[in-house]
């Protein structure tokens, strides 16, 4: 621990931060005399088989279609995406003056799809409905013809008038009320409705919806522009809701919460600071800025943690941590910021530190674009099961987790010898030995996970093995570890080599995490996306390039260099 005289800078530096996060989550307030939008935003309704509130919809709608969760209207001002939500859904009572139209919000950047939609390129990319409304025709055209083109086919050009048809979907499905279900149910067995359902069976049967007569009622003044007629209503509706729903509309408002703190950005901008202290820290030799670091990062895994449970809850899966691509980035996240402060509680050379607060920055931002809906929605109906995704999953997550802090560690050994001169001989054993200890956990849950996976996949499929790419992937990961174990058990390796070969573990484990997953290969593909094909290749391709300079002549590393005469041979003799 830090001496008493200076635990003042790492606790205003913790305190500072706990601030930050407390003015983040502060609610959004509504203006006096306007709708009270964020209330609405809490309002429960059904999309893709979940409740969730009007607030998350608008969000994602938004995300689909723009790339952003919030827009700028025609003054430049930054609105919300309810905001966006409900132009859009009053846009048809009256489709001459309908401001939904006019909100530029359509992302288009392909040069052929603008040509094609009579519009020219402008700084973001952002088109407004109204801006092609006349050629709406020939989009969907285009649409279906490039739809009957096999997708390995397909243009650029095929692709992205696909892509944009798509997103105009989504706001026709809004604006005419087909998505989401916002009526629930009055009484039991029933489902959830649209509004124009609602309202249509009200008139064939000849009861009251009281809340299908409270949206629509709200939806009417938002158009007319009458605020204290649409709170009115909220109100009204809100009450009903209290006793009717009391669980579902808990639960919406708490994830409207969880939406507009935005936990995972927060733990981004936390990690930096981290490392820019233990940075100084290091570069300083400077123990409170180390600490202070520690402190930061402790307090980013509370964050991290208390939004794992959160997501949990939202999902009503306890003890789930992965359900998705998005969820397995940021248990990922988490597991490698615990992993990261377990190293530097042991070893306190900083190092622990950079291992949280760059493996976490980097997962979140993996994770942030993996966002491209609904992060809480389940992929696979065959992930539908608690125990297995509470055991197989978690530790074949984990085993990814560890083998991915051990090649970091190995990137830290080799970035640190070449091109610095601050791996001396201690620090040179100690990322050694780090190394090892991590690569003995990443090889012992990677092993239980895969064998897991084989009784789940046995439950499943009828079969323990199919030799399915992911299968291959994860077996390739237990080999790729347990050869490093060997290997250095064996003497064929000592702390250099340990490095070099955890470096390639990277690749085996970002193509079983990330090249099935999403390159659409086996059993366990969950959606192609093009644009990962190209990150993936590009960091197999970093790694390989670290491999190499891993193995250049020790003579060459500028920390080798530094030290004695007499000491290099005996360097390069224990290498």
């Amino acid at each position: 621990m830090p001496a008493n005289r200076n635990l003042w800078v790492p606790g205003l530096v913790v305190g500072a931060s706990v601030l930050y996060l407390a003015v983040a989550a502060v609610p959004a307030a509504d203006p006096a005399g306007l709708p009270r939008l964020n209330d609405f935003a809490k309002l429960p309704v059904v999309e893709n088989g979940r409740v969730k509130p009007f607030d998350t919809v608008a969000r994602n709608s938004l995300l689909i279609v723009s790339g952003r969760r919030d827009f700028r209207d025609e003054k430049d001002n930054v609105q919300p995406a309810v905001k966006w939500l409900l132009d859009v859904m009053t846009s048809r009572l009256s489709r001459d003056d309908a401001p939904a139209l006019k909100h530029r919000v359509f992302r288009i950047e392909n040069d052929q799809v603008l040509d094609l939609l009579g519009l020219k390129p402008r700084p973001g990319f952002r088109y407004a409905a109204e801006d092609f409304a006349g050629k709406i025709g020939k989009l969907q055209e285009e649409a279906e013809r490039a739809q009957k083109i096999d997708e390995k086919s397909r243009t650029a050009y095929d692709a992205k008038v696909i892509e944009v048809a798509k997103h105009l979907q989504v706001y026709v499905n809004l604006a005419s009320y087909e998505s989401p279900l916002v009526v629930p149910p009055q009484d039991k067995g029933e489902d959830w409705e649209t509004l124009v359902e609602a309202i249509q069976a009200d008139q064939d049967t000849q009861r009251d919806n009281p809340a299908a007569r409270s949206l629509g009622k709200m939806l009417l003044a938002y158009k007319g522009g009458s605020a204290d007629a649409f709170n009115k209503e909220l109100d009204t509706y809100e009450e009903q809701l209290r006793k009717e729903r009391p669980e579902e509309f808990r639960a919406t408002a708490f994830e409207t919460f969880f939406n507009h703190f935005q936990p995972f950005y927060h733990c981004s901008i936390l990690f930096v600071v981290a490392f820019l202290l233990t940075a100084f820290g290091l570069l300083f030799r400077n123990q409170a800025l180390n600490w202070s670091a520690f402190g930061v990062t402790v307090l980013t895994l509370v964050v991290l943690t208390w939004a794992l449970a959160a997501r949990m809850y939202l999902m009503g899966r306890p003890l789930v941590f992965v359900t998705n691509l998005y969820s397995s980035a940021v248990f990922i996240g988490w597991g490698c910021v615990a992993f990261g402060l377990g190293l530097e509680y042991f070893y306190r050379n900083g190092l622990g530190n950079v291992v949280a607060a760059v493996l976490g920055f980097v997962t979140m931002l993996i994770a942030h674009n993996l966002a491209t809906g609904d992060t809480l929605e389940m992929m696979q109906a065959v992930l539908d099961t608690n125990f297995w995704l509470a055991t197989h999953v978690t530790c074949v997550t984990m085993g990814y987790t560890a083998t991915f802090v051990a090649g970091f560690l190995g990137i830290l050994f080799v970035v640190l010898g070449v091109f610095t001169r601050l791996l001396d001989r201690p620090l040179w054993r100690t990322l050694g030995q780090m190394t090892y200890g991590v690569v003995c956990f990443a090889t012992f849950f990677s092993f239980v996970g895969t064998v897991l996976g084989g009784i789940w996949a046995d439950q499943s499929w009828g079969r323990f093995w199919g030799w399915d790419p992911k299968e291959n992937g994860a077996l390739i990961i237990v080999l790729m570890n347990t050869l490093i174990l060997h290997a250095r058990w064996g003497g064929l390796v000592q702390q250099r080599g340990i490095a070099v070969l955890a470096i390639v573990g990277n690749i085996v484990t970002a193509w079983s995490w990330f090249g099935v997953n999403m390159l659409g290969v086996g059993l366990h593909s969950y959606g192609f996306m093009p644009a990962a094909v190209f990150w993936l290749l590009a960091f197999v391709a970093s790694q390989l390039g670290l491999v190499a300079v891993g193995l250049t002549p020790l003579r060459l590393w500028r920390s080798v260099a530094a030290q004695p005469r007499q000491k290099v041979a005996a360097e390069l003799a224990r290498a």
